[in-house]
């Protein structure tokens, strides 16, 4: 055992001599410290002052759009269910909520209420008829201008973003 000791302790005087050669060769590292202040650049803020914009602008589209849009009920009269309602469509679900109630691992139970819930909701989307009041152009046009313009703005906000080097 003494000879093998003694191999280890060779091997090992060798390795530390070798590592001190290695770390008296190498150069020391120095890092450069990193700001931490934020810079905002003129181009972020204008774009984050376009993208604001823009989306203030489509929102207010929608509102005016929402605001003048009519809506009434009878379309499923149009497709011969006479329009008169759905009563019948709530004897699916109720039949797929019993057995939910019954037991709610139940595949078949889940099925029928998930499709009776989206047929009832279908039902009622259906028989809305949404429609424009008399305008003029000039109105029609100041309704959907801010779309337009809205959509520019968040495509100028988009392209104006400074890209990130990776």
């Amino acid at each position: 055992m003494g000879r093998d000791e003694e191999e280890i302790k060779e091997k090992l005087a060798e390795l530390e001599a070798s590592l001190k050669e290695e770390t008296e060769e190498q150069k020391p590292v120095s890092v450069a410290p990193k700001s931490t202040e934020l810079a905002l650049s003129e181009d972020s803020a204008r774009s984050d002052f376009y993208m604001i914009a823009g989306f203030a602008l489509l929102l207010t589209g929608v509102f005016m759009v929402l605001h003048h849009v009519q809506v009434g009920t009878g379309m499923m009269s149009w497709f011969g269910f006479g329009g008169q309602g759905f009563g019948l469509l709530l004897i699916p679900l109720l039949v797929g909520v019993g057995f939910l109630l019954y037991d709610y691992k139940n595949r078949f139970g889940w099925v029928i209420t998930a499709a009776s819930i989206a047929v009832v909701i279908f039902a009622i989307l259906s028989q809305l008829v949404m429609w424009f009041p008399h305008m003029s152009l000039f109105g029609l046009l100041l309704m959907f201008l801010p779309f337009a313009g809205g959509g520019a703005c968040i495509a100028k906000a988009m392209r104006a973003r400074p890209k990130k080097a990776n």
